[in-house]
């Protein structure tokens, strides 16, 4: 059984150092090179929807790119540039050439007061306008004069592009797995979920047998998801649920937001492999405000159970879209422990099952040769956990409850429970009920 390991750790970061820098937007040529990227570690398939299609009440937007934009001070100085941070331009940001006084200037440039050495994020995808970002020190340090403003960038007809990886399962039944590219830089709250959800679907690959089918989906936020669901019916129909990969990698907090459906597998996998994590954490209700991805897949005439397991949530750290989410703001250990929950948690749905016993009362275990004498039953002495998860399953395994539900009720880790399943079916003493769960 594979498992998260530090070679994991490396090649998220890795992956994390190579996207970071590139020029990412909803649709345009910096999201197509982000796949690109990723593609040469996972061989992802991209399907691609052109600018100006329909997705429900949405419409795909245009590509949009920067080829270079900079204020000039009064003294011919550039004061800000494009070349140095790329959060200087709004997200689909007009074009504009101009001369400003020193006020309308500020009435178009955004700041961070919290964070004043740092640069904010700011778009305007659904309303042409100009704006620029820089940090609120900059601002104040600006003189009295004219400033030239000079910003090319070009919103031209394209396609939005979403990166896919199947690993098909013994059941058709899908569980989906999201995360989102949508715009520069952003560590954390951008690429943290992705390079994870590319380094989890590495380990999935290999196992020698999967339950369900997983797939791994890379889009821009939001209206990512909503053209997944539009072009894709059939498809929805065989999805169970999943999770939505982001904010992995800061080192606050571990979190755990509910799906939609509170108390669906899903949460309960994610809060089992929390409570057996060895570190605190905090459970969040399900919202579509201040949400992520997971309140368009959650959405009426979908309700897909979309859980998520992050650390500090999106918003609630100082650095949340500002140049300060930088690759130093992540930290190995935050996105390995991120993994290692998120596996767990997907092994505990992989092994979940009703099993009904074929005894009445408990079953001599030793007449049929499965008694865990070796893990210190059997002798009066105090057996280990994984001993008890014997009598737990022999006990509470009534043709009803899964295991993940015996699990919950002993305290007990799902994967203690792989042995003795094994030996109750090996010698006919449980049987299974269900083939999904």
């Amino acid at each position: 059984m594979p498992k998260p390991t530090q070679a994991n750790a490396a090649s998220m970061r890795a992956l994390l150092e190579r996207l970071f820098p590139l020029h990412r937007a909803l649709v345009g040529p910096g999201a197509q090179q982000t796949l690109e990227a990723i593609r040469e570690t996972l061989p992802i398939e991209v399907s691609e929807y052109p600018s100006g299609g329909k997705a429900f009440d949405w419409t795909i937007p245009k590509g949009f790119s920067v080829n270079e934009a900079w204020v000039e001070g009064p003294d011919g100085r550039r004061v800000i540039d494009y070349a140095d941070c790329l959060y200087h331009v709004w997200n689909y940001s007009q074009p504009f050439s101009g001369t400003l006084s020193l006020d309308e200037l500020k009435a178009k440039v955004r700041t961070e007061p919290a964070l004043p050495d740092a640069v904010p994020w700011r778009f305007s995808y659904y309303r042409e306008d100009w704006g620029l970002c820089a940090s609120q020190n900059l601002m104040d340090s600006l003189e009295e004069g004219d400033y030239r403003v000079h910003i090319d960038t070009e919103l031209s007809p394209d396609a939005l592009r979403i990166g896919e990886y199947f690993l098909p399962g013994e059941s058709d039944r899908e569980i989906l797995i999201t995360c989102y590219i949508c715009h520069p830089l952003g560590a954390n709250d951008n690429l943290s979920g992705t390079v994870l959800g590319v380094e989890l679907f590495k380990l999935l690959r290999q196992l020698p047998r999967r339950r369900y089918s997983y797939r791994l989906a890379i889009w821009p936020e939001g209206i990512g998801s909503i053209a997944y669901l539009a072009n894709n019916p059939e498809r929805i129909k065989r999805t169970l649920g999943g999770y939505v990969l982001t904010c992995c990698g800061d080192p606050g907090t571990l979190h755990y937001k509910h799906s939609i459906e509170e108390g669906s597998l899903f949460d309960r996998a994610a809060l089992h492999a929390l409570e057996h994590c060895g570190q605190p954490y905090e459970i969040m209700p399900f919202a579509f405000h201040r949400g992520s991805d997971e309140a368009y897949l959650s959405g009426p005439g979908f309700k897909l159970p979309m859980g998520s397991i992050m650390h500090t949530p999106y918003g609630q750290f100082p650095e949340y879209h500002t140049s300060a989410d930088d690759l130093d703001f992540v930290t190995d250990e935050a996105l390995l422990g991120t993994l290692q929950v998120y596996w767990n948690a997907l092994m505990a749905i992989e092994a979940n099952r009703v099993y009904a016993p074929t005894y009445q009362t408990l079953p001599f275990l030793s007449g049929h040769g499965v008694y865990p004498y070796d893990l210190g039953a059997g002798d009066g002495s105090l057996m280990v956990m994984a001993a008890d998860a014997y009598y737990h399953l022999m006990g509470f395994a009534d043709g009803q409850v899964d295991l993940l539900s015996i699990a919950e009720r002993t305290e007990t880790p799902m994967e203690l429970f792989a042995r003795p399943v094994e030996a109750f079916l090996r010698v006919g003493l449980l049987r299974e009920t269900e083939e999904d769960g």
